[in-house]
């Protein structure tokens, strides 16, 4: 079984992930992250308004059953 020679020219994978890095890219997917996660934070928050009972069945549901879990 033959190993295949060790990279000598400096560029392993954080090389040419560095090498192919564009700030431009990353500020927009930074920004796009942002604002999805704003509105995943404004739906959560108009559920939870909408329906308070629900989400507090369901987080004394979870409660339990991770007090049930954690004790055993």
């Amino acid at each position: 079984m033959a190993s295949e020679a060790p990279n000598t020219n400096g560029q392993g994978t954080a090389g040419k992930i560095l090498g192919n890095f564009n700030p431009e890219d990353a500020q927009q997917m930074l920004e796009q992250g942002r604002a999805a996660l704003d509105q995943a934070l404004d739906q959560a928050s108009d559920f939870i308004r909408e329906r308070p009972i629900v989400c507090l069945a369901g987080a004394l549901a979870i409660g339990y059953l991770v007090g049930k879990l954690v004790s055993r």
